[in-house]
């Protein structure tokens, strides 16, 4: 059996590893001048109105400078940095806005660097066995792609790592459309990073996210590069150094079974650190209360009246993000007295089985599946795709649940004081200075 390498290399703070992590897996093999680049960092959300702990959230600016740097040592003068971050005027999240938090507008003066918002299409409508995704055209125009994700636990899919940070690249309405109520998510998850086939995956470990993708994740500082010219084998490292079977991710299992390929790892030479040596297991998944009636935190509070059953896949990532601002905002507007006997219901499928005094119905396409509901004694609409933050807030005012989003600030400034005084976390590997 042919071996595939993968670099296992320690960050340590010293940029010069970033370059031994391409090298030591021969990631610029295929690689020539004339070649126009892409690379698709991992930026999912941004915020300008909170505090935003960074830390294996999106991937370092570090990472991203670093490897500008190489592919302009190698005479690459077409490269592209492209991403897709999620679209909130409430916190100023967005692409743009991502880019110049980051400093990455010194990369466009400094390298004629293109940065490009692929929220903003234009998109070319691909068709794979049973459905169709609407992709990005310049990552399809792309030569050669350098995926960058972040070593990341995600809250459906397990990892969110080289394969998961590619439903980036898709279409608004493609990325919703992949929350299907039929179609397993880690089925799209697999097409698109077969449909694109990134030449170089760098996993940048630097930060590690127990419970991820979003700020309310706990990081690590894992302090690692994780790089291959084959990006199955790369999330094949990643996982098990998360402390994960690689069996048990659906869209890495897929992916074996497509292309008969091993799930244990045996056809990967490790170049660098001893894998067993840095294995940090992370959790992926959040605890919810037996009867799923709502998350743990609701039973050590005592909190009764109230249904709120777990997520499943069919959550999008913008309401995903806004379903824990919600349970914060429950937590807050507890009183000690029961709520009154009232349901809330996410994602696309949920259906309400009655018995409820209101029955709260957590954006568009749940409100659609419950149209016509009989058992609902009285639906709730928070409307939005996803909803707006002060419709939420508003909304469960009107209905006699005492939402303050200050408990929320509160909640969120909590996250951040994680890092506060811990050398290991730095904030500067987030920004590129001139």
């Amino acid at each position: 059996m042919e071996l595939t390498k993968v670099s296992l290399v320690k960050f340590a703070d010293q940029r010069a590893n970033i370059r031994r992590a391409v090298e030591k897996c021969d990631g610029f093999k295929e690689l020539t001048p004339e070649k126009k680049v892409l690379l698709k960092p991992n930026l999912v959300m941004w915020d300008e109105a909170l505090p935003y702990p960074k830390f294996g959230v999106i991937t370092t600016a570090v990472v991203v400078e670093e490897m500008v740097k190489l592919l302009k040592e190698h005479g690459c003068s077409d490269i592209t940095i492209a991403e897709a971050t999620t679209e909130d005027k409430d916190i100023n999240s967005g692409t743009m806005a991502a880019y110049r938090g980051m400093g990455y507008p010194y990369l466009e003066k400094k390298y004629g660097v293109k940065l490009c918002d692929l929220n903003r299409g234009p998109y070319e409508k691909i068709e794979f066995d049973g459905f169709s995704l609407s992709i990005a055209a310049p990552v399809l125009e792309a030569d050669f792609i350098i995926n960058l994700p972040v070593l990341k636990t995600h809250n459906s899919t397990k990892v969110t790592l080289g394969f998961k940070n590619l439903k980036g690249c898709l279409a608004r309405r493609s990325k919703v459309f992949c929350h299907h109520p039929e179609i397993p998510l880690d089925r799209f998850i697999q097409r698109i990073g077969e449909k694109l086939a990134p030449a170089l995956t760098l996993i940048d470990g630097i930060y590690a996210l127990d419970r991820g993708p979003a700020v309310n994740g706990t990081a690590h500082r894992a302090d690692l590069l994780i790089a291959s010219r084959d990006m199955f084998a790369a999330d094949v490292t990643g996982t098990m150094l998360l402390g994960m079977r690689p069996d048990e991710i659906g869209h890495l299992a897929e992916h074996a079974r497509r292309h008969d390929l091993p799930l244990d790892g045996s056809n990967v030479e490790i170049k660098g650190e001893k894998l067993s040596d840095h294995v940090m297991p992370l959790r992926w998944d959040w605890g919810w209360l037996e009867d799923n009636s709502g998350p743990t935190a609701f039973g050590r509070m005592g909190i009764s009246g109230i249904y709120y059953p777990k997520y499943d896949d069919t959550i999008c990532s913008g309401c995903s993000f806004l379903n824990n601002m919600l349970l914060i905002l429950l937590l807050g507007a507890y009183t000690g007295e029961p709520f009154g006997n009232i349901e809330f219901l996410t994602g696309k499928v949920a259906r309400s089985k009655g018995g409820f005094a209101k029955t709260f119905l957590f954006g568009n396409c749940i409100i659609r599946a419950n149209r016509d509901n009989p058992l609902i004694n009285e639906a709730v609409p928070i409307k939005g795709c996803p909803p707006r933050t002060e419709d939420i807030v508003r909304i469960l005012n009107e209905h006699g649940i005492n939402a303050d989003f200050d408990d929320y600030v509160q909640y969120r400034a909590s996250l951040a004081a994680r890092y506060e005084g811990q050398p290991q976390f730095q904030e500067q590997h987030f920004t590129i200075t001139a």
